[in-house]
């Protein structure tokens, strides 16, 4: 098991050094995050409005899910071999995908 990727990854760091599972999971972990505030912010304004049934729940959790997936597909797979692309690539996943 690889280890977690650190809580901020320096855009001044060597690229070359870079693990991109690491920035894959930074990727995904920043992305999750995300969708888990936006979720539970819709959640609350639903519920707000009258009762949200569990199904309702789940099938508005899966397209938050289904969306993330699909932004980020390309990012995940820019950096799945890092060796095949110039520093500059990753460092623009990592600046537009990476912690704020």
């Amino acid at each position: 098991m690889r280890p977690e990727p650190p809580a901020e990854l320096s855009l001044t760091a060597e690229i070359d050094g870079i693990d991109p599972e690491m920035v894959r999971q930074l990727i995904r972990r920043r992305a999750d995050d995300l969708k888990r505030r936006e979720l539970q912010k819709a959640f609350d304004q639903l519920e707000a409005r009258g009762t949200l049934t569990p199904e309702e729940r789940r099938i508005i959790a899966q397209m938050a899910t289904n969306i993330v997936d699909q932004i980020l597909a390309a990012p995940e797979s820019a950096v799945e071999d890092i060796s095949e692309y110039e520093p500059g690539t990753v460092r623009t996943v990592i600046e537009l995908f990476g912690p704020d």
